[in-house]
């Protein structure tokens, strides 16, 4: 009970002492922090990577998973199973950028949804727009799937179940890597 009463008395301590401070000092100290938070997840599942590279790839995973509502966690998970984090990467099977998009079966998907359809191109040399097309087509797979199928996030790579459930044992590798990392984030 005392405990109880002293962590709620701290959640509302932290929520008036953010509700006391400039809406804009918040708004960037919390950015600032959701970027180095994933900047760090990003250096767990590849440690090569430059901070600079990394750093600029947090700001763009931080903006885009902002607007899409996407978890950054997922991206990276994707991306370090995918690319490595190298935005020139082309597999075998024609998947373009970091993000590792095939552009055949998407474009269709794309144009029977009424949207536009994917430009080869400036997935390799954008990745902003890559990250962005990424989280666009996370977020479809997570509206139709994600209620029924926890692995919701492996049919970015395939929809056979053979290959979805080899894919999502890869991902899931990644994920706890960045889950047990993030103990000593917060420290």
């Amino acid at each position: 009970m005392k405990k109880q009463f002293i962590m709620t008395f701290i959640l509302c301590l932290s929520l008036y002492s953010n509700a006391a401070m400039p809406k804009s000092q918040s708004a960037k100290d919390s950015a600032r922090t959701n970027v180095n938070s994933i900047a760090k997840m990003i250096k767990v599942v590849q440690p090569d990577l430059d901070k600079v590279n990394r750093n600029r790839i947090a700001y763009s995973l931080y903006m885009t998973t902002k607007k899409y509502n996407v978890d950054p966690k997922i991206m990276i998970a994707i991306i370090g199973t995918e690319s490595d984090f190298r935005n020139n990467k082309v597999s075998t099977t024609g998947d373009l950028s970091m993000a590792q998009i095939n552009t055949t079966v998407w474009n269709k998907e794309f144009e029977r949804m009424g949207l536009d359809k994917l430009n080869p191109k400036r997935l390799k040399k954008d990745e902003n727009y890559a990250l962005s097309k990424m989280a666009e087509i996370l977020t479809i797979l997570k509206s139709r799937h994600g209620k029924k199928d926890n692995q919701w996030f492996a049919r970015y790579h395939s929809h056979t179940k053979k290959y979805k459930n080899l894919y999502s044992v890869k991902v899931e590798k990644r994920l706890r890597m960045i889950a047990s990392a993030e103990n000593s984030f917060t420290r």
